[in-house]
């Protein structure tokens, strides 16, 4: 039996995402399934995805949208994503998706309800929390930083005390990414 391989393609902003691609891969990788992950800012052109038996893509919400990049990748890669016949998966990183009140609406939201609008239909999916970076090492601006502790404090009712919050459940990544290996596997 030939060893299962997987791609996943993601587009990040301040690391969040990238960071659940990893870990995801990890799981894979410990499940004995080849997992190949890009950031979609490096390479974004694929023929196809004949070489792989599961595609997943991620991507990070900001101001509602996805990153330009899973934009353009979903754009144009939109007919080989609907002929791809092994599992496709599909999550995004939000701070909004770690809020219970909240999860629904970004999981539902961002995914299937984008997708549909390339004809793209998924039927596993899910939201994950992100993270709040206000440390000097940050990817963020000190424009963004200063819109994001207002915003965050008075609009969304995010931790915006400390100087960096993870929002990402852990276990939750976990239980997407062994979901998605059972349907990989049958």
């Amino acid at each position: 039996m030939t060893e299962k391989k997987i791609l996943i393609v993601y587009g990040t902003r301040y690391g969040a995402t990238e960071g659940v691609a990893i870990k995801i891969a990890e799981i894979f990788r410990e499940n004995n399934v080849l997992a190949e992950v890009v950031n979609l800012k490096e390479k974004s052109n694929f023929d196809n995805f004949e070489d792989y038996d599961g595609l997943i893509i991620g991507s990070s919400i900001k101001i509602g949208q996805w990153t330009r990049h899973v934009k353009n990748f979903v754009r144009n890669m939109r007919l080989e994503i609907q002929k791809f016949s092994g599992p496709f998966g599909f999550y995004v990183c939000s701070g909004y998706a770690s809020q219970e009140e909240q999860y629904q609406k970004v999981k539902e939201e961002y995914i299937p309800d984008r997708l549909t609008e390339y004809g793209i239909s998924i039927s596993y999916y899910d939201a994950f929390g992100g993270i709040i970076d206000f440390s000097e090492s940050s990817r963020m601006g000190w424009l963004e930083k200063k819109i994001m502790k207002i915003a965050g404090s008075q609009a969304a009712g995010l931790p915006v005390e400390s100087e960096y919050t993870d929002l990402r459940d852990w276990d939750q990544i976990e239980k997407f990414a062994l979901g998605y290996l059972e349907l990989v596997k049958t």
